[in-house]
């Protein structure tokens, strides 16, 4: 598979796993505050974090860099659906000879065309999240690729063809309405200018800030040796025009929302817009997805409190959706991998592996 540039994130070396994991076993009220106003601003100043809080600056940001040194937060950079109009998304669930996920896991965790890979249950053992530039590149690498690791007994791919919620949009819900509101009228200004497409010149400052999402225009200038007002001219562009995300991301077990379920579905076809958009509001739904390729024509993936709440859910769906058919489902047992992040067994940050889908 295709070699990577791997990027560590920075951590002070003295702070150990047994030690990270004892630090970091519980998010207090004011960090997974601090996360949810990334959430909602990523690149927001820890001034206007700290006015929007009621907390002094200084502890924001020392907070912040304690929680991205440790892994329990960090930022997360990918283009939007759009910017991938002529490129492939496609969810391909793996089914592996008996003891194999792992060492087939860990075959693709620097293969920067995967973005996620996930340990589930039911009758696939990974799923892996994969773009690729069109559908002979995606059909080579299931084929000659994915097929050819050993351990790997068999392949279904679900290509996206409409991505209609993604992670980007999902909030902890931990501030309230005015403190929400104050962190949202501080975001990119309104779009200006000719809208220019992604290209090589801006491969450099996408990858600087997959490294940081939060890196000052200083920071990124030095990085790309471009000036920082054209640094800062292009970062506001690529924003305002929708062509990237920058997300905050939390450890998932630390959450609040521990379970992740993935569920196949089918809806009626003249049903599948009005009823994903339904799908894709509700505060549980980390994607929505409408598929092809197979029987489902729609993946819904959920955060959830409890494995008991997989049921709730399905009653609440079938009463409210009743032509939703669920076809399958899967519960994550472990993100080994979640858009180009390499997470730990406790879900963790520990590297990234900056996605090619910039080229």
């Amino acid at each position: 598979m295709g070699a990577s540039h791997v990027t560590r994130r920075d951590a002070p070396e003295s702070v150990s796993k047994g030690i990270r994991m004892r630090e970091s076993a519980i998010l207090d009220e004011l960090e997974l505050r601090i996360i949810n106003a990334l959430q909602i601003n990523p690149r927001a100043s820890w001034t206007a974090v700290g006015q929007a809080l009621d907390v002094d600056p200084s502890t924001v940001a020392r907070r912040w860099a304690h929680l991205r040194a440790t892994g329990c937060a960090w930022i997360s950079v990918y283009p939007t659906p759009s910017t991938l109009a002529e490129s492939l998304a496609a969810f391909i669930e793996v089914e592996c000879a008996a003891g194999e996920a792992t060492a087939v896991a860990e075959r693709l965790v620097d293969d920067p065309r995967v973005g996620t890979i996930e340990h589930v249950t039911g009758s696939r053992d990974l799923l892996l999240t994969v773009v690729e530039r069109d559908l002979a590149a995606l059909g080579a690498f299931v084929l000659t690729g994915l097929g050819r690791i050993p351990g790997v007994r068999g392949t279904r791919a679900h290509v996206a063809t409409e991505l209609i919620a993604e992670a980007g949009s999902w909030r902890l819900r931990t501030l309230d309405t005015v403190q929400a509101q104050r962190l949202s009228t501080g975001g990119s200004p309104p779009a200006a200018g000719p809208f220019r497409p992604l290209d090589a010149r801006d491969t450099s400052l996408i990858a600087a800030l997959t490294e940081d999402g939060r890196s000052s225009y200083n920071t990124l200038a030095e990085r790309t040796g471009r000036s920082v007002s054209t640094v800062r001219r292009r970062v506001e562009s690529v924003l305002a025009f929708r062509q990237i995300v920058i997300r905050c991301e939390v450890a998932q077990p630390l959450s609040g929302w521990p379970v992740t379920a993935s569920l196949w579905c089918r809806l009626p076809p003249s049903r599948l817009d009005e009823t994903a958009a339904q799908l894709a509001a509700l505060p549980e739904t980390r994607l929505c997805a409408a598929i092809t390729g197979g029987h489902p024509n729609l993946l819904l993936t959920l955060w959830l409190r409890s494995v008991a709440d997989i049921q709730r859910l399905e009653a609440a769906l079938a009463d409210r959706i009743p032509e939703l058919e669920i076809l399958d489902r899967g519960l994550t047992l472990r993100h080994v991998k979640r858009l180009g992040c390499v997470l730990d067994v406790d879900g963790q940050a520990i590297r990234v592996v900056p996605l090619r889908i910039w080229t």
